[in-house]
């Protein structure tokens, strides 16, 4: 019997085509869905990565304050003055207390290198500073004189300034003019017409120290203390007695100004 022998089976040319259209489609999507599983996995660990701080800005740096130039203001203060009153030769008053309030206005300009300023400062202050002679002791003629009255008017001021200047804050010291408005009269006896007032203007010198802050580019604030001696003078009553008057001063006060 003969053994039939089985024949191979070799495809059409239609379905080779076709086949390998299918494979290169699914080459395609092959290579397709791993790029989209590479750019997924890119993305992932992109998103899982720290965000980057934002760079704060540096903070800008505070200007220096420049104490340069054309300032103007008001001060205000009290004034412990002293008599030193001779009559006829004679010390009567080693140092009558003659004190009040002051107040005025000032004005001066300043010129700053580095730290170190330079400025011509002038004030002019209307005082109320009285004080009053003690009583002769006894055996005094009956009956007893009053004692003398003394009184500062106003007083005036032309220094120049040094200082030292570090940022806002200044500290300075003063010298120069020292000028004052000064009455004197002479007590009389208890029932006696008064002898008349006779005033004075004195011409001494001044010096002192002080601190400033400037609260803004135009607003400073001071504290200052003046120590003055005016001099000396003479006043002739119309009794014929001869009194000479040293007078002294100690400042205390506050000012405000405003700087251009």
């Amino acid at each position: 019997m003969r053994r039939m022998r089985r024949r191979s089976y070799e495809p059409s040319i239609s379905e080779r085509i076709e086949r390998d259209d299918v494979m290169r489609n699914s080459s395609s999507v092959c290579v397709a869905l791993i790029v989209g599983f590479m750019a997924v996995g890119k993305s992932g660990h992109a998103a899982d990565m720290a965000a980057p701080m934002p760079v704060k800005a540096p903070p800008l740096a505070m200007a220096e304050f420049n104490w340069s130039g054309f300032y103007l203001g008001a001060h205000a203060g009290y004034l412990f003055g002293r008599s030193r009153v001779f009559d006829n030769g004679v010390l009567t008053e080693p140092g009558a207390p003659t004190e009040g309030g002051v107040g005025g206005l000032l004005a001066g300009y300043n010129w700053q290198s580095g730290s170190l300023l330079l400025g011509l400062e002038a004030d002019l202050g209307w005082a109320n500073a009285i004080g009053h002679g003690t009583a002769p002791p006894p055996p005094a003629p009956p009956p007893p004189p009053e004692p003398n009255t003394y009184r500062l008017r106003w007083d005036s001021h032309v220094v120049g300034r040094l200082g030292y200047a570090s940022g806002h804050w200044l500290v300075f010291a003063t010298g120069g003019l020292a000028i004052a408005n000064f009455s004197f009269q002479e007590g009389v006896v208890v029932g006696a017409p008064p002898e008349p007032r006779l005033s004075a203007t004195y011409v001494g010198y001044s010096v002192g120290a002080g601190v400033e802050y400037a609260f803004t580019h135009n607003l400073v604030g001071r504290v200052q203390y003046i120590y003055d001696n005016f001099g000396s003078k003479s006043f002739a009553t119309p009794g014929g007695d001869i009194y000479r008057v040293d007078l002294t001063g100690h400042t205390a006060r506050a000012a405000l100004a405003w700087k251009f």
